[in-house]
């Protein structure tokens, strides 16, 4: 029997609720202090990587800018996380979900920002070390932990402001913090990837509602910001089902097949997309 799952973005961004513990009217009154950036904000030279002049990505050609200075727009923000915990960023560093780390289509590498989320004045400052996002209108795409810090509940579309902060205007104890170790480029052996076949990593179906919600909610709040929920009829009920994905390589399904694991959550069943 084939079943034919919708799947809802409204929904997804309004069922995110246990993401983030601080919210509230208290937080639209007053932004919060900027939290630090865990390292590396001193002041620092180009990257050797994703710093080219110009670079295409599907089709679209992005120029980088010569430099980050003066650099302030608003738009929204999305976040990532488990998926690419661990891989290689366009800045040739390592991907920490867990640190204040940003990724834009054309600010240097490395550089440093301002994030404001503009619907409760919370702000933080952020690492610029990577390339994106590139399948939404976002205009910034933050560390998990940055949108928690910001109190971003959607995976996407938040709206934020971003302005660039030159290193010498960087609170003194971040200026004195040490440089990250930046990864050596690596050589490209594997093979590109390919968009038009994406997998994804289910993670279970029910008739509950409210059971798919919470698993829902539970894998967003670890990190696994491709988290989707549908719904289909299957012998005359609705039936919602809970997945990961669109995945496109075999290092992505095995991080979102980790964490699962890491999680208590042993029956998952990974399956090729249309």
């Amino acid at each position: 029997m084939t079943i034919n799952w919708r799947f809802s973005g409204v929904l997804l961004a309004s069922m995110t609720m246990s993401l983030v513990a601080c919210s509230g009217n208290s937080a639209k009154k007053e932004a919060v202090e900027s939290a630090p950036v865990p390292a590396g904000v001193s002041a620092e030279a180009r990257a050797e990587c994703g710093n080219d002049p110009a670079y295409t990505i599907e089709g679209k050609t992005y120029q980088v800018l010569d430099s980050a200075a003066g650099y302030a727009e608003r738009g929204t923000a999305a976040w990532y996380g488990a998926e690419y915990q661990g891989t290689e960023t366009a800045g040739c560093e390592v991907f920490d979900m867990y640190g204040y780390s940003a990724a834009h289509r054309t600010l240097p590498l490395p550089s440093f920002a301002k994030v404001t989320n503009q619907q409760n004045g919370k702000n933080i400052i952020v690492r610029i070390n990577d390339r994106g996002p590139f399948e939404s209108g976002d205009l910034i795409q933050l560390s998990f932990a940055a949108a928690n810090a910001l109190g971003i509940k959607a995976k996407s579309g938040a709206p934020v402001e971003v302005a660039a902060i030159p290193p010498e205007q960087l609170p003194p104890e971040l200026q004195a913090a040490p440089k990250p170790k930046a990864m050596p480029p690596l050589a490209k052996t594997a093979e590109p990837v390919d968009k038009s076949k994406p997998y994804y990593v289910i993670a279970g179906t029910w008739p509950d509602r409210n059971t798919s919600l919470d698993m829902f909610v539970r894998l967003t709040s670890v990190g696994l910001a491709k988290t989707e929920m549908a719904t289909a009829q299957q012998e005359g009920r609705e039936m919602y089902q809970v997945r990961v994905g669109p995945l496109y390589n075999q290092d992505q399904i095995d991080n979102v097949k980790d964490i699962l694991q890491s999680n208590g959550l042993a029956n998952f069943k990974v399956v090729a997309g249309k």
